[in-house]
């Protein structure tokens, strides 16, 4: 049934980017969140009295924000520990040394981390802000990237970033990327007020908190057509408040026995992403609908997908695949990618493999495995060369409405995961095979991450040439 996706996954059955322009309302800091156990892990222990590291970020401006993205961690090791008391640690000026010399190699920014103990409010101290001003304020003018320094308190942080060498603003949240997703604010945020009544039945079945992190959450589906078209319908009706579709072409005659919301009408007229608002705005005309028209990677839709929390991939290219694969990886940005590949004689079907994947910081990526290599894009380079699109006496690919909602149904209950932990770590990153013939869907795991994987590589580069 799903043996391709098996003996993929080798399980058994069962542009030197700086902030030009000021962030309007801080700095968000983004990590990953076994990166961030990791660093609360070291952080929060007073066993010896206080400890301390600096995470070395990559950058990326997301509508007018800057965004600090995790890369390394580098704890202050014992050897260059002047002093320490319960709140209080100095270390050497060689460490120092060696943390901008490290943070050059990557191209990054630093920052400083510590804790205070779990405060529900925490503070940078005098001595913390002096610190900061007196070496990270350089550290930014020679790095070019923002640097800070930032205090963890309990389920809140609170921090202050330079510029140029110049104050660039306070943290505006922490964002740990895993499911579920987890902001870190300055204070702990208040409980949600009242649950929308249209939700009631979803909100009896994962929990009215759950409701409020899903009206504050922003989704880019890439490609509307088939997979994606379903995916845009559900997450409308679970609630998301904002949706970004993301699709450079209008409604075509055969794009009606697979496309939710397409009509007669809107063929040869409609764009489908154009369909899409209409679809999304009948079930709830509150959700905020931003339109890309566009194909990844046009500057356009890299700009849309670095300001969402997640991003559904619903793409018929490798190498469209392949990109937004990379970009997620870039900039820290859960992704679920889902495909169906139908094989047919003589009109007959014979197999229809599919998959569904959830990939986070520190899983593996769509390029972990041979699902996505330089072989199988070679290979579609030669069946469909640049144009293949626009032929149109080209023959697409098979396709079942039903089939494509099978695997849309599942991206949508990761997304759930994703934005609002429904699961209980149940789910998380792994991957799905899909048996449409048989009907069977298979939670396959999650695969180790390849050494020397080209995207996992650049986890956390955040903004290139490319964007």
């Amino acid at each position: 049934m799903t043996s391709w996706l098996r003996a993929i996954l080798g399980v058994r059955r069962r542009a030197h980017a700086s902030a030009a322009r000021p962030r309007l309302d801080g700095i968000e800091v983004r990590v990953g969140g076994a990166a961030f156990a990791a660093m609360r892990s070291h952080v929060e222990n007073f066993n010896h009295g206080e400890e301390a590291g600096f995470l070395l970020c990559g950058y990326a401006l997301a509508e007018d924000r800057d965004v600090l993205l995790a890369r390394e961690w580098m704890p202050v090791p014992e050897q260059h520990k002047v002093r320490r008391g319960r709140y209080g640690l100095e270390w050497t000026p060689a460490l120092s040394a060696l943390v901008l010399a490290r943070a050059d190699a990557l191209d990054a920014g630093v920052v400083l981390v510590h804790s205070h103990d779990r405060r529900s409010a925490p503070g940078l101290s005098g001595d913390d802000r002096d610190t900061a001003e007196r070496m990270l304020s350089g550290f930014s003018r020679l790095l070019g990237r923002p640097c800070g320094s930032v205090v963890l308190g309990n389920d809140a942080a609170a921090g202050v970033f330079y510029r140029d060498g110049q104050p660039a603003g306070e943290l505006s949240f922490i964002r740990v990327v895993d499911a579920p997703l987890v902001f870190w604010y300055p204070t702990v945020m208040a409980k949600p007020g009242r649950a929308r009544r249209r939700l009631d039945r979803q909100n009896g079945a994962i929990g009215r908190l759950a409701d409020a992190h899903l009206a504050a959450a922003s989704v880019a589906v890439i490609g509307v057509c088939g997979g994606g078209s379903h995916v845009c319908q559900q997450l409308a009706h679970q609630g998301v408040g904002r949706i970004v579709p993301i699709d450079d072409e209008l409604v075509e005659e055969v794009n009606l026995g697979r496309m939710i919301g397409a009509t007669p009408s809107d063929v040869d007229r409609t764009p489908k992403t154009a369909v899409m608002r209409r679809l999304i705005s009948a079930i709830d005309p509150e959700i905020h609908v931003e339109e890309i028209r566009g194909r990844f990677p046009e500057e356009k839709t890299l700009a849309a997908v670095k300001t969402v929390d997640l991003v559904i991939a619903c793409v018929d290219s490798f190498l469209v695949r392949e990109q937004v694969n990379a970009y997620c990886r870039r900039h820290h940005l859960p992704l679920i990618d889902i495909g169906m590949n139908i094989e047919t004689e003589d009109e007959v079907l014979v197999a229809a493999d599919g998959h569904m994947i959830v990939a986070l910081p520190g899983s593996a990526c769509l390029r972990c495995t041979p699902l996505l290599s330089d072989a199988v894009l070679e290979r579609e380079k030669r069946a469909k060369p640049p144009g293949y699109d626009l032929n149109l006496d080209a023959l697409g690919d098979p396709q079942v409405v039903s089939m494509n909602g099978v695997l849309a149904s599942e991206a949508c209950n990761s997304a759930l995961d994703v934005l609002t932990g429904y699961a209980d770590a149940t789910r998380g990153a792994a991957w799905w095979g899909y048996d449409g013939r048989r009907g069977e869907l298979t939670n396959c795991g999650s695969p180790p991450q390849r050494r020397g994987c080209p995207a996992c590589a650049e986890q956390g580069f955040g903004d290139s040439e490319l964007s």
